[in-house]
Parts: C-alpha cells; sequence; structure tokens
C-alpha cells in the first residue's frame, strides 16, 4: 500500500470511530459524584462538594515558570 491509500484507510476509519450516548456520559456522571459525596459523608467530611472541586481545581493549574534569560540579555 502506498502512503495515500493508508491515510485514506486511517480517515475513513476515524469517522467511523463509536460514540457513546450522551446520556450514559451524564448517569455515569451523576454516579461518580453521589459515590464521591458519600465517600465524603462516610469520612466525616462536612465540606460541600462545590468547595471541594474549587480547591481540587486551584491544585491542578499549571504554574507559570520564570522565563530563561535569553542571549545578549544583561544581568
Amino acid at each position: 500500500m502506498n502512503d495515500y491509500r493508508i491515510e485514506a484507510a486511517l480517515r475513513s476509519l476515524g469517522k467511523s470511530a463509536p460514540r457513546t450516548p450522551k446520556k450514559t456520559v451524564d448517569d455515569m456522571v451523576k454516579t461518580v459524584r453521589a459515590l464521591n459525596a458519600e465517600k465524603q459523608r462516610r469520612a466525616g467530611k462536612t465540606a460541600p462538594a462545590a468547595e471541594a472541586a474549587a480547591e481540587k481545581s486551584k491544585e491542578l493549574t499549571a504554574v507559570k515558570k520564570p522565563k530563561a534569560p535569553q542571549a545578549g540579555m544583561k544581568k
């Protein structure tokens, strides 16, 4: 097979990828949130899930690293 035929075959396979129904994904998200809430309740934590999610997102944000000095810059 030449490169053109390989690329065409991969493109056609990419178009026919199976998709999960939106309702199924929504149901899974609801289940995970309910399980996390129950886990926190059993652990004795009374913090709302929204506050916990906000703290988690703050922890995951990227910290900007200082730029390295460029060539020709004075110290």
